[in-house]
This record gives C-alpha cells, sequence and structure tokens, in this order.
C-alpha cells in the first residue's frame, strides 16, 4: 500500500470515529508517524483529503454491494446480509460525521448527493422491484416514494439531534430503522424469509 492509500485509510479511520470537524491534519500525521508536509505532497489541504475519503469509499461500498448481488439466493436474503455489513462496518461511527461533511466540506458533500441519488436511489428501487416480482414484497408499493423513504431514513438515523448519541447507539438507530423499513415492504412469503434469514445469517 502506498502513502496515499495509507493516508486516506486512516483518515477514514479518524474521521469516522471521531467526526471530521474534531480531526486536524497534525492527527493524521501523527496517527501516521509521517510529517505533516508529507500528507501536503498529496493532497491540497484537509478538505481534498476528506473529498478523498469519500471517493474511495462510495467506491468500495459500490464493489462490496455489487458482490453482494452474486452471493445470495433472493433480495430479502441480500438486504439482511447488507444490515450484517452495516452492523460490522458502521458500529464505530461518530454521528456527527454527515453534520461535518454537509456542513463544511461541500464538494464531498456534494459527492455524497451524487452517490446517493444515482447509485443507491437507482439500485434500491432494482432491488423493490425484483422483491415484487419474486413474490417477497408487496406488490402495490410505490416504489419511487419508498426508494427515497428509505434514504430519508438513514439520512435522518445521523441527526444527532433527533438521536442524541448519549442516548442512542447510531448502529442500533440504523438497524431498527432497516427491520422497520423492511418490516413495512414485505409480502406475508416475505416475512417468513427475512425472518429465517435475520435469525441463521450472523
Amino acid at each position: 500500500m502506498d502513502i496515499k492509500d495509507r493516508i486516506i485509510e486512516q483518515s477514514t479511520t479518524l474521521f469516522f470515529r471521531y467526526g471530521i470537524k474534531s480531526i486536524t491534519m497534525d492527527d493524521i500525521a501523527k496517527e501516521l508517524g509521517i510529517s505533516k508536509k508529507t500528507i501536503y505532497q498529496h493532497f491540497t489541504d484537509k478538505d481534498d483529503v476528506v473529498y478523498q475519503v469519500f471517493l474511495n469509499f462510495f467506491e468500495k461500498d459500490k464493489c462490496e454491494y455489487l458482490q453482494l448481488e452474486w452471493m445470495v439466493n433472493n433480495v430479502i436474503e441480500k438486504m439482511v446480509r447488507s444490515m450484517k455489513m452495516a452492523e460490522q462496518s458502521f458500529k464505530e461511527v461518530n454521528p456527527s460525521l454527515i453534520h461535518d461533511l454537509k456542513k463544511y466540506h461541500p464538494r464531498a458533500w456534494n459527492l455524497f448527493l451524487e452517490y446517493k441519488q444515482n447509485f443507491v436511489l437507482e439500485s434500491t428501487k432494482q432491488d423493490l422491484q425484483k422483491g415484487i416480482d419474486e413474490g417477497l414484497f408487496r406488490s402495490d408499493l410505490q416504489l419511487e416514494i419508498i426508494a427515497r423513504l428509505h434514504l430519508g431514513l438513514i439520512e435522518v438515523g445521523f441527526d444527532y439531534q433527533a438521536f442524541p448519541p448519549n442516548r442512542f447507539s447510531f448502529i442500533e438507530v440504523q438497524l431498527t430503522f432497516l427491520d422497520h423499513f423492511i418490516r413495512g415492504i414485505v409480502s406475508e412469503k416475505g416475512l417468513i424469509a427475512y425472518l429465517q434469514y435475520k435469525e441463521h445469517i450472523q
């Protein structure tokens, strides 16, 4: 792994664990045991680091999502496995992450909005249609509305005013939302499959 990749990897860990605003270039350099000058050889400034971190994160997320497509038997198994992956990935995510991104880093925030709109929304609509075709989701779902509701719930889970971190675990909020969402869209056949997968997939 070259130095730029190491900087992105360490910065990702720090930003996700502590939020973006609280982490300085000095913190990143100290964690890596390098000088700030070395970081500036690869990145213009902190805003550039943040942008590259999220660019890299979304690419990895997209690859994992597409790989999952080949591992599962149906869309409900895919959703449950996604839940388990999210539980591992986000158990240490700081709720201020999205707030910091939106307030202080508009270029990376626009990247997030673009990813959400162009990949996550379209993938969610495709999964919903697939679930309907498989008889696992209700046939009367309004795909565009339900897909956007799903994205909205994810964002609300990052709102630390609605869910203060001293009272709520971020990952528990997200998993509760996802469980509620899935139960609202499944057919009777889908609910049976969902409960079985949820019990057996670790």
